[in-house]
């Protein structure tokens, strides 16, 4: 099974954020990202988090999410949102979910080859949700219960798992991107013996890295510059090709 995958596109009308990323060509580069899964024949397709931005005014960051879902629906390619703290700057989990047609994490989704394990760890370290207390993108939280779910589900599974996460369970990339326990994390990952790779985003540089011998791999950010960058996973043989310029 082939998935597409692309993460931070950040889309919103503004034409320069953050002095490196150009939000306003997401939607052409999401496309550009469809285009090219529809032509490999991709089966199904996920947004690692901050799939938009904050925009001026509410009604027109609801244009943009609007927007922005009507053209990846358009392709008809199954569409999972991994939720990024930019997502929850401007919409709550339940206003994302009914603009999207996606669920709120934690959940599964079984396909042929592997369990999909989908987490939210936008939640503070008091265990509120960004939404809900305010977005501090430097103190994210895996809450108790996507713990205690992230261990049921990990081992009560006869196929391999593949976790998929928008803020780093990578110890080796900047700390601010790192939820804060991610160490209990990878512990329960490692434990179970039954997950084939982590795979995140929220850190735009993107990495990939093996730790006690599970790959950690993290999307560059769509959004930096006027390039693109998305990839496709191979689920066969959990190859990944680049798709990059």
């Amino acid at each position: 099974m082939k998935i597409g995958l692309f993460a931070d596109s950040h889309y919103c009308k503004a034409e320069i954020l953050c002095r490196t990323r150009r939000p306003s060509l997401s939607l052409s580069k999401v496309k550009e990202a469809m285009e090219t899964f529809r032509k490999e024949g991709v089966e199904l397709c996920i947004c690692l988090g901050d799939l938009v931005d904050k925009c001026d005014s509410l009604e027109e960051s609801y244009m943009c999410l609007d927007e922005m879902i009507g053209m990846i629906r358009s392709y008809n390619i199954p569409f999972l949102l991994v939720p990024g703290n930019h997502d929850y700057t401007v919409f709550s989990a339940e206003e994302l979910s009914e603009h999207t047609g996606c669920r709120i994490p934690p959940y599964t989704v079984d396909i042929e080859t592997h369990r999909l394990v989908i987490l939210d760890a936008n939640y503070r370290s008091d265990f509120r949700r960004f939404d809900i207390a305010g977005v501090d993108w430097t103190d994210s939280n895996l809450p108790p219960d996507q713990l205690e779910y992230l261990n049921i589900y990990l081992n009560d599974c006869g196929k391999p798992c593949i976790v998929l996460i928008h803020e780093n369970l990578d110890n080796s990339v900047e700390t601010r991107h790192i939820v804060k326990n991610a160490a209990r994390i990878r512990n329960i990952i490692e434990n179970s013996k039954n997950v084939a790779m982590v795979i995140q985003g929220h850190y735009h540089r993107g990495a990939d890295n093996i730790i006690n011998g599970i790959r950690y791999f993290t999307l560059p950010a769509m959004c930096e510059g006027v390039g693109n960058s998305y990839c496709v996973l191979e689920t066969a043989d959990m190859t990944i090709f680049f798709h990059s310029k």
